[in-house]
């Protein structure tokens, strides 16, 4: 990983029973990501805290490389449809998105 220096997160807190509905959205996007030749996201959660917080997780090499990514990922037909759909799983006014750059110098 140490040639990819932002870290793309996508955190949600999920309402209670909507997990299935969250992941199978995931493993779709994730197949028409790859099929257009784009990062995948990984999907975490915590081992123990807060209950039902995901996490979405991909690295990019540079900041330009994630905005054309963000850009091509607009234009593949079914993405905003699945992004709505994980959504409805999300309690309101908790989702979140964050990129950070890795491996500053110390």
């Amino acid at each position: 990983m140490a040639s990819k220096t932002y870290r793309h997160q996508v955190l949600r807190n999920l309402k209670f029973g909507t997990l299935p509905t969250f992941m199978a959205a995931q493993r779709k996007k994730n197949e028409l990501l790859e099929a257009n030749g784009l990062t995948p996201y990984q999907v975490w959660a915590p081992a123990f805290g807060g209950l039902h917080h995901m996490v979405l997780e991909a690295h990019f090499e540079s900041m330009a490389a994630f905005e054309a990514e963000h850009l091509a990922t607009k234009k593949i037909p079914g993405m905003a449809d699945l992004n709505a759909e994980q959504l409805e799983c999300t309690i309101p006014g908790t989702a979140l998105d964050q990129l950070q750059r890795l491996g500053l110098d110390a």
